[in-house]
């Protein structure tokens, strides 16, 4: 759910009031049909888009707002089911708000039904460039066979294989790589009844992919206990796993 406008920064939408009002301290509450809605009032000259994207560099600025909006989205999380909504999700008006509780009513009540006792958790999956370069050649046929040749080749014709290899290396690199990935996934949904979303480099910009996971909280260790053996399984070929949370449920708030 992202909607942006002028005056007003919404943190998330709650199905109860009583545990919302308790972790408050400055904001507002904006409620309808039994949802209610947690933001903070700005002013229009400071986040109008101009002035968004004028200081669309000032890193102090936006560190300090997505600072205190994940502060209290997490607060609100430890009490209640919420969808949260990102930094910058932007209304109008309180009125405008509520209009949008009220449109958008059974689909959120749905969301939060759904999100529910269940926490976000984030599986970096790291990559150790010369050791999984190393470890292509026996995940990969086509890298294999080269391998093969290479060995009972002469040297002249070994020295151009070797070549080849390497070159066939970068081109299966992504690949392998996203094979990783799958695979972990694959393991995470065979172990957990949970929802994951896989985002590749290209989805995030070239930084190391990830899985985001949806759990149950009582579910929680069961992921510690099986990445401990993922780890153990994929240390030999250069492959790290990262797991970080839990946070606020965003990337299944629009599920």
């Amino acid at each position: 759910m992202r909607t942006r406008s002028r005056h007003e920064r919404e943190l998330g939408v709650c199905p109860c009031f009583a545990p919302v009002a308790a972790a408050l301290d400055d904001r507002d509450v904006a409620g309808h049909d039994g949802l209610f809605a947690v933001y903070t009032p700005v002013a229009d000259e400071e986040f109008s888009q101009e002035s968004v994207d004028r200081r669309a560099g000032d890193l102090e600025w936006l560190g300090a707002i997505g600072y205190r909006h994940q502060n209290v989205a997490s607060e609100l999380m430890k009490s209640t089911a919420i969808i949260p909504l990102r930094a910058f999700t932007l209304f109008s008006s309180a009125e405008a708000l509520d209009r949008y509780l009220h449109e958008n009513r059974e689909l959120l009540a749905k969301t939060l039904e759904r999100l529910d006792g269940k926490r976000e958790w984030t599986l970096r999956v790291e990559f150790d460039a010369e050791r999984f370069n190393d470890a292509l050649t026996m995940r990969v046929d086509s890298l294999r066979e080269i391998a093969a040749q290479i060995e009972s080749a002469n040297p002249g014709r070994a020295f151009l294989l070797r070549k080849k290899l390497d070159e066939e290396k970068k081109r299966a690199s992504r690949d392998a790589e996203q094979q990783v990935v799958g695979e972990i996934e694959s393991a995470v949904l065979d172990r957990l009844k949970c929802e994951t979303v896989a985002e590749s480099r290209i989805d995030r910009d070239g930084a190391f992919p990830q899985i985001n996971v949806l759990l149950n909280r009582d579910e929680e260790s069961t992921l510690q206990e099986l990445l401990d053996g993922l780890a153990a399984r994929y240390d030999k070929e250069g492959v790290m796993l990262a797991l970080t949370g839990p946070w606020p449920p965003y990337t299944f708030a629009n599920g």
